[in-house]
């Protein structure tokens, strides 16, 4: 009984809380709400007032943009991986149309006259001429085909790029302005 008393002392300091009716019961769909106290700047700037529906300013968008580590990494990442697909495309069709295999792989001899016969061939020795590497290149309709499959790939992943950089911009803004976080 004296151990009942103890125990009823000692959870007095607790209380229940109360189920809050204000949340939305699980299944109802409702866009996410970012709640954030933003005390004005001496521009008189708020964030909250001005664009209160910023897509870009969602928690994951803000922590991608913090482990990105901001605006200058994110910006030359982006540049970097567009020009990584542009040398992907440019290398694979130079090496499907403008190299002949048979001299690489020594099947053929080459016409050369100072090279012997059982001399190590090197890539240079195997490129094509720019006029025929051109003619190869026009003769096959499926590269051209997914030449211009990867050139609307590559517009997509511009596109997306840039859209991503206006968003990033505005959480910048927002770090810096509303946060003072500088960048």
């Amino acid at each position: 009984m004296a151990e009942q008393g103890e125990e009823d002392r000692q959870y007095q300091e607790y209380r229940r809380l109360e189920d809050c009716e204000e949340d939305s019961p699980p299944g109802e769909e409702e866009e996410e709400q970012l709640l954030l106290h933003v005390t004005e700047g001496p521009t008189g700037w708020t964030w909250g007032v001005h664009h209160p529906r910023r897509v870009s300013l969602t928690p994951p968008h803000i922590y991608q943009f913090h482990q990105r580590n901001g605006f200058a990494c994110v910006l030359l990442s982006d540049v970097l991986e567009l020009v990584q697909f542009l040398f992907v495309v440019t290398f694979s069709t130079f090496l499907l149309c403008c190299v002949d295999y048979d001299v690489l792989f020594a099947t053929r001899p080459l016409n050369h006259s100072h090279v012997p016969e059982r001399a190590k061939v090197a890539l240079p020795d195997a490129v094509l001429p720019a006029p025929q590497c051109a003619r190869r290149l026009r003769g096959s309709g499926w590269l051209l085909f997914l030449l211009v499959l990867a050139a609307a790939v590559w517009l997509c992943r511009l596109v997306t790029a840039l859209r991503r950089l206006v968003g990033y911009w505005d959480i910048r803004s927002f770090y810096i302005r509303a946060l003072g976080i500088p960048a």
